[in-house]
């Protein structure tokens, strides 16, 4: 029994059901994840190995499948791995550039059952076909579903159209009697002085309006200047706010530290919670969580680090946030301790009495006796 891989978007959920039944019915072992993926399973290592164990993987494209970095990453995969990727076009999107040189099977004529046996034989399906094709009968009621809403719009539009164009025709000659009498020559001294008067009437309003031309000039100096002046001096905190997103669990592990090594802070957090964040890790891998959150609850994760593709952004977006740096705390063996010491150095002085003097010595001369 050939196994089946399905990469699609959760958005696209209920067609994946129907179509992963369908494949079912006919013998085929389908892994999607909504049955696949059990809670507390180690979701980046069982998706790839799901995708290696299959030897068919269908990508359902659609506008938000296109979009999703995870849709990506598994065909990816399967193309690193040689397997049969059949993409399926439910809505029509754009091809992404990995899959552009495979044919697609197109689901988006409305026969479903066709394009169904289309794919089967894509996966080379050798029994007889679980879907028989539909009667007319069974077509033309399916047309009438698909098309019932637009007809519908199209009926009423047709109505308001015939309304208007019966309904509105009383009221026009209204106007033509009223104009009628206008033409006669004892009306026409009358409408001559309306014009006149219209004219002086003109004049003030104009130049009303060039006079307050210059007063909204000094009033808009002002009031530009102080504005400026202040924004270069107060600087904001780098705040970003981002919500948790993932398609494959219900809460996620916030981290003492940048990366799956370090204990888990607090609670799990759960999907879709938004908070504010601070700081990145040089890799731009990971984001720490902002202090002060406005949460009471939140406050029991300030400090704590989330992998970045948990927030829905992806690997080449850049994140406006300064970069941390972590350097371990080095242990006490390691921490040289310098002690200083002191010696005492002698000092040489001169005291006076060292100091050599020529004293004169008196001489003895000889004295004659008389």
């Amino acid at each position: 029994m050939a196994k089946i891989f399905i990469s699609y978007s959760r958005k696209d959920i209920n067609f994946v059901r129907r179509l992963a039944g369908d494949l079912e019915k006919a013998g085929y072992d389908v892994w999607w994840d909504l049955t696949d993926l059990r809670g507390g399973d180690d979701w980046p290592r069982v998706i790839p190995a799901a995708i290696e164990s299959s030897q068919f993987v269908i990508v359902v494209l659609s506008p938000n499948s296109v979009i999703s970095d995870w849709v990506e990453k598994e065909y990816m995969q399967a193309i690193s791995l040689r397997k049969k990727i059949i993409p399926i076009m439910l809505t029509q999107s754009r091809m992404p550039f990995g899959l552009n040189t495979i044919n697609y099977i197109d689901f988006t004529n409305n026969d479903y059952d066709a394009s169904l046996n289309k794919l089967l034989s894509a996966l080379e399906y050798s029994g007889n076909l679980p879907i028989a094709p539909r009667s007319p009968l069974a077509h033309a009621l399916r047309a009438i579903r698909t098309y019932i809403i637009p007809i519908t719009i199209a009926i009423l539009v047709l109505l308001a159209i015939v309304a208007i164009r019966f309904l509105s025709p009383p009221a026009v000659p209204t106007p033509t009697q009223v104009l009628t009498p206008s033409t006669l020559p004892s009306e026409t001294p009358t409408v001559i002085p309306i014009i006149e008067t219209v004219t002086p009437t003109i004049s003030p309003t104009v130049s009303v309006t060039h006079t307050s031309t210059p007063t909204s000039t000094p009033t808009q100096t002002p009031t530009l200047d102080p504005t400026v002046t202040p924004s270069p001096t107060n600087q904001p905190f780098d705040r970003l706010g981002l919500c948790v997103q993932s398609d494959y669990a219900n809460s996620i592990n916030v981290r003492l530290g940048p990366g799956t090594i370090y204990a888990p802070l607090g609670e799990p957090l759960q999907v879709g919670t938004c908070l504010f964040f601070s700081a990145r890790n040089e890799e731009s891998t990971w984001l720490q969580i902002a202090p002060s959150q406005s949460d009471p609850l939140l406050q029991q994760y300030e400090g704590g680090w989330i992998f970045r593709e948990l927030l829905g952004l992806g690997m080449t977006r850049p994140i406006d946030l300064p970069a941390v740096t972590l350097t371990p705390t080095p242990l006490p063996s390691e921490t040289p301790s310098l002690t200083p010491t002191f010696t005492r150095t002698p000092t040489a002085t001169m005291t006076p009495s060292e100091t050599a003097t020529d004293t004169p010595v008196p001489t003895e001369t000889e004295t004659p006796v008389p």
